[in-house]
Formats: C-alpha cells, sequence, structure tokens
C-alpha cells in the first residue's frame, strides 16, 4: 500500500456559501482562501505529506462578470503577496509552483507570482502547486503545442514532461457535493483516490479532512494491476 505524500484540493462552493450567509463575493473568498492556508497546515502535518495542490480559479471562472473577477483577482494579488513572505514558505523551505495560462490575469497579479516561484525554486523539502487560470483541456494543448514547437514526438514520457506539473496526486478532495473533477488534472489524476466532500469550502473543518485521510487509507490501490 502506497503511503499519502501528495494531496490535491477542488476548493468548491464559495460563492453558495455566500448567499447561504447573506454576505459579500469578497468575504466568501478571503473566508475561502483562509480554508485553503489551513488545508496547506494540515496536510503538512500529515507524516509523509510532502506536496499539496490546490485548484484556485479555472479558466471558465475566466467568464464570471468584471466586477467579481476584479474582487477575486484583488485579493488573489494580496494573498499571494503574503505567501511571498511566509514564514511556513521559507523557514520550511517550501516550493511554490504557479501554473496555469497566467497570461489571462492582470500584469499585478503574474509579477507577484512571478516573484514567489523565483524566491522558492531551490526548496527542496515540500512543494504547494497553485493552479491559476487552469484547466485541465487547457495544460493538454498547451503540451501538446509545446512539444510540436520543440520537434519532439507525442509519447506518454513526452507528454507528461510538458504538462504544466508532474505531480500525481495520491488524494484529491473536493468540496461542495459536486462528484465529480471538472477537468482538474486530468492526466495527473488517472490513479488518484477521490473523496467528496458535501460541505462548502468555508465549512470543511480538519475533522473533514481527517475523515478523507481516513477513507484513504481503508482503499487498496492497485493502479490498474
Amino acid at each position: 500500500m502506497r503511503m499519502l505524500h501528495s494531496i490535491a484540493f477542488i476548493p468548491d462552493g464559495n460563492r453558495r456559501y455566500a448567499t447561504k450567509n447573506e454576505i459579500s463575493l469578497l468575504e466568501a473568498y478571503s473566508l475561502g482562501f483562509n480554508k485553503a492556508k489551513q488545508a496547506v497546515e494540515w496536510s503538512f502535518q500529515q507524516p509523509k505529506v510532502d506536496e499539496v495542490t490546490i485548484w484556485g480559479l479555472s479558466t471558465e471562472n475566466l467568464n464570471r462578470s468584471e466586477s467579481e473577477l476584479s474582487a477575486f483577482t484583488l485579493l488573489l494579488k494580496n494573498r499571494l503577496s503574503e505567501v511571498l513572505k511566509s514564514e511556513l514558505v521559507h523557514e520550511k523551505e517550501v516550493r511554490v509552483n504557479i501554473v496555469g495560462r497566467l497570461s489571462l490575469l492582470p500584469a499585478s497579479v503574474r509579477k507577484v507570482a512571478d516573484e514567489i516561484t523565483k524566491s522558492t525554486k531551490s526548496y527542496s523539502k515540500r512543494v504547494i502547486n497553485l493552479c491559476i487560470a487552469y484547466g485541465g483541456r487547457a495544460e493538454l494543448v498547451d503540451a501538446v503545442n509545446r512539444l510540436v514547437r520543440a520537434g519532439k514526438p507525442i509519447t506518454e514520457s513526452e507528454l507528461a514532461k510538458a504538462l504544466y506539473l508532474d505531480t500525481e496526486p495520491d488524494l484529491v478532495i473536493r468540496t461542495g457535493n459536486a462528484q465529480r473533477l471538472s477537468g482538474f488534472l486530468p492526466w495527473q489524476t488517472a490513479y488518484s483516490e477521490l473523496f467528496f466532500s458535501k460541505k462548502l469550502w468555508p465549512e470543511f473543518e480538519e475533522s473533514d479532512f481527517i475523515e478523507a485521510v481516513k477513507d484513504f487509507n481503508l482503499r487498496q490501490r492497485r493502479f490498474g494491476k
């Protein structure tokens, strides 16, 4: 049985939480960012976990209203600035990868994302992957185009190397009561174990996380064998 080393999160339900609790979207998103930080901390408290991946913004999300996207990207920039100065990142030598079609984001967000990537590039003890302006189909298309431009053959091994991320999460946790991946890491999650929580993302607590981990530990993983 393979130990739990890598966990990925699909943090769904922020907007529904805002409606349910009659608060603004900005407040709900802020709570969502807080929850993401907690989720990383819970994950790294697990004995063998050394990689966490969080889907922060999908390419489809970019079709939302201009006012909502402006509020979200401003909040995103501020929270990324916090990550840049975070003790969790620098004292524990955590490499932060920020991936997706970042060209679709405002220049101010791209600037901070680039600073984080460069300042943590040499760290190797643990990894946090932030998927922003990310779509699984877009990742595959970009990978194929990258290989074509480089004149390389399109094989499984070459395609895997051309993806945004080479992670293969052991466990994917999705909140919000939707039982699907919605295009999240379609290549990398081929043999991931999936856990779906009915709770909206800001409602997700450490006890729910522990439940997901315990559920994972009860499963037999065969990897198609």
